[in-house]
């Protein structure tokens, strides 16, 4: 008996941006649990170390690393001459530093506003950034070492 594939099988996709925030965000949660789990499969065949930082169109950080992500980034700093990112003290510092830039960028972006729009631009980004730190402020009150610091 010839049994003819029924399905269409694998198509090739273009490859271009979802339009749609809805189906954006979808299609970013799924692939990007495929792209960890491909990553775990490379790391797992070959024996090498991997780590995965992948931001989301809501500027939302996700991490996959094997044997972890911080083992990997701290060996990956140690050669490179950098500081150690599970190292609580170092990676406060590079959050202060980060911030830092940011503010500098943000100082230049309202010198440069030269309209109405352009205020309300920055106005809706500072926004954004006054909700990811007050996320962050509340995962470093979480934090038992700052804590400790802030009892000393």
């Amino acid at each position: 008996m010839n049994m003819a594939p029924t399905g269409k099988g694998k198509l090739k996709i273009e490859i271009k941006k979802i339009e749609k925030q809805k189906a954006r965000m979808v299609t970013f949660s799924k692939r990007r649990q495929g792209l960890f789990k491909k990553a775990q499969e490379y790391a797992n065949i070959t024996g090498s170390q991997i780590a995965v930082l992948v931001f989301s169109p809501a500027g939302n950080p996700y991490v996959h690393g094997s044997p972890s992500f911080d083992a990997v980034i701290d060996k990956f700093l140690s050669v490179n001459g950098g500081a150690s990112s599970s190292g609580q003290v170092g990676a406060h510092h590079n959050e202060a530093d980060v911030c830092r830039g940011f503010l500098m960028a943000l100082e230049d972006k309202i010198k440069r506003c030269r309209s109405a729009e352009d205020l309300s631009a920055v106005k809706a980004e500072l926004e954004e950034v006054r909700v990811k730190v007050l996320q962050r402020l509340k995962h470093i009150e979480e934090d038992e070492f700052v804590t400790s610091l802030l009892n000393c």
